[in-house]
């Protein structure tokens, strides 16, 4: 009966720490109307087993000093010695690692998991067995031991100040690299608009191609379903008026054969087939971006 006891106890003990931890460390008050980073969702977990692990070892040292029947029926008369004190967190340290490898196997709050990596061994071809029970005993491999193992050190010998810490630095490491992207960015996109503005715009102006009539050339064919490409295709093979007559024999296309023509009015046939090589030098992101197509 005392370790059926206990066990409903530590039970009790991680649901409302896991309570506690998804309200105050999951879902903090976000500031600016900004939602809780993901990543402290995905960890959430793993930081309520560490304070459960935490609350469990308070509540037995403090039964283990005091006198009673368990689990030291005598008590500790010195608990400010510096033998019993490294005594006590080397001890703590063990059964902390012991009380979450029991909390992991039943939550499978496995750290690595969570955040989306396999650890070692974790091929399929290395699974031991597959118990059909859910949570951690299914599709069970020896990363799966490796990454239970890990966990369970993590929060035994580092505590919550410790996963704080670890979740605190992959916070901190992702908006950075957030940060870094949208500089890259910033960078790249300036750097995009100076080439098209220093070189790809002269140098369709120069063959005689208007920026404004080609947007509009352009965006009228994307609204009637042709193809951009073909267009470029067809003044590289010589084939642009046979395009053109094509889709203004169309209802449904002779506006976009009419914008065509009025595009390459004047144009000359030698200028009009270096307009594709002038184009190529932009990527689809840019041409769109650029030139709405």
């Amino acid at each position: 009966m005392r370790i059926l006891r206990v066990t409903i106890l530590a039970l009790v003990l991680l649901t409302l720490g896991a309570g506690v931890v998804w309200a105050q460390d999951v879902d903090p008050p976000a500031t600016n109307g900004e939602a809780a980073s993901p990543i402290l969702v995905a960890l959430a977990p793993v930081v309520a087993i560490a304070t459960f692990t935490e609350r469990v070892l308070e509540w037995f040292w403090q039964r283990y000093e005091q006198t009673g029947p368990w689990p030291n029926k005598a008590g500790v008369s010195g608990t400010s010695d510096p033998k019993y004190v490294s005594w006590k967190a080397s001890s703590s340290h063990w059964l902390g690692t012991l009380v979450a490898v029991f909390a992991i196997g039943l939550t499978n709050a496995r750290f690595f998991r969570l955040l989306g990596f396999d650890v070692l061994f974790s091929d399929p071809s290395l699974l031991l067995f597959d118990a059909g029970i859910g949570g951690i005993f299914d599709d069970f491999t020896v990363g799966t031991i490796v990454d239970w193992g890990m966990t369970a050190g993590i929060i035994g010998w580092g505590g919550t100040e410790l996963t704080h810490s670890i979740i605190e630095g992959l916070v901190k490491g992702r908006n950075l690299w957030s940060e870094m992207r949208e500089v890259e960015a910033g960078r790249k996109s300036i750097l995009d608009a100076k080439f098209f503005n220093e070189y790809i715009a002269p140098e369709l102006e120069k063959h005689g191609i208007s920026l404004q009539a080609l947007r509009h050339a352009f965006q009228t064919l994307d609204a009637v379903g042709i193809s951009v490409d073909r267009f470029i295709g067809s003044m590289a093979t010589c084939q642009v008026d046979q395009l053109i007559a094509q889709l203004e024999s169309r209802p449904a296309t002779a506006e976009a054969g009419e914008a065509l023509r009025r595009l390459l009015d004047g144009v000359p046939e030698e200028e009009a087939m270096e307009i594709p090589d002038v184009l190529s030098l932009l990527s689809p992101e840019q041409r769109r971006r650029f030139l709405g197509a």
